[in-house]
């Protein structure tokens, strides 16, 4: 008997719903590839693009280990695993997303390279698509600014690991229908997730507390506690699952260094400037996990 996965019949209950049947995925990074990961595993026919062959080759492969991985500790859906061709198509030309239902955009964070790429979407995709954002700080308006369909606009910010991460921000624009954010909302419930409906305001609910949370942290060090007392407090005085120095390794160091740099300067707002000390370790490639080195050593 094939294992099944705990998503996969509500990803058909919702699909039948909402209308929704393919995902186009835009950008096969880390978080590309976990969503697509909870797409297929839910039943979605999932579609996924890169720049080049090559790029997306790489990705298309590392996506596919895993689903084997996962497979193995019955964590996927075996059926899906085998039938893997007729889920899941690679392309390179987003011209290709024209049969989708709806597309979440996970290029980097470069907000003129996203409203092009939103501007291509709309006039390729039909008008029932909704082209939405995993952007985790700038303004989902602005992105879909030169779409001409701001109803179907919306931020769905998932969290990194995808597949472990709980929690989805929804975000809702002036302009996003009641339909569209309920489509989305339901779309993700779907794929066993838990909504929060967000303002489009830089850094949304989680990253507005989280990289103040993390910029204080950062100037307590920097005044002479050590990040051990720091990650301690937090754990066990505030009962957090890890401490914020830990956490922002696991993050990124770069990446919560643009994060607060973005919300500086979008709320113009001092307290979201990075700290002397997060600016000093990024410009020495210490960027924490990823590179083996940040506020620990990995």
């Amino acid at each position: 008997m094939k294992n099944e996965s705990p998503n996969s019949d509500a990803g058909k209950v919702k699909k039948d719903i909402m209308g929704i049947n393919r995902i186009g995925i835009t950008g096969l990074g880390i978080m590309g590839r976990g969503i697509a990961e909870i797409c297929l595993g839910a039943g979605y026919q999932v579609t996924v693009s890169e720049k080049n062959e090559e790029i997306l080759y790489t990705g298309l492969e590392s996506l596919k280990s895993t689903l084997k991985r996962l497979t193995r500790i019955k964590r996927f859906p075996e059926e899906i695993l085998d039938n893997l061709p007729e889920k899941l198509t690679g392309i390179t030309q987003i011209s290709d997303f024209k049969n989708c239902d709806l597309i979440i955009e996970a290029i980097p964070e470069n907000l003129e390279a996203k409203k092009s790429l939103f501007k291509s979407l709309d006039h390729i995709c039909p008008a029932h698509t909704i082209l939405a954002t995993n952007t985790s700080c700038l303004p989902v308006t602005e992105i879909g600014s030169l779409a001409n369909r701001p109803e179907k606009i919306v931020g769905i910010h998932f969290f990194n690991p995808v597949n472990l991460m709980k929690l989805v921000e929804i975000i809702k624009t002036e302009h996003t229908s009641p339909e569209t954010l309920q489509v989305s909302s339901d779309f993700v419930e779907s794929l066993g997730k838990k909504v929060v409906i967000a303002p489009d305001t830089p850094g949304f609910i989680v990253n507005r507390l989280l990289l103040a949370f993390l910029s204080e942290a950062m100037r307590l060090h920097e005044i002479g506690v050590s990040t051990e007392d720091i990650d301690k407090a937090i754990t066990l005085g505030l009962n957090h699952p890890m401490g914020p120095f830990k956490l922002a390794d696991f993050i990124g160091l770069d990446t919560s260094c643009y994060i607060a740099e973005s919300m500086k300067e979008q709320l113009d707002a001092p307290h979201f400037s990075p700290p002397a000390i997060l600016k000093q370790m990024v410009a020495e490639g210490k960027l924490g996990r990823k590179t083996g080195e940040g506020f620990y050593r990995y």
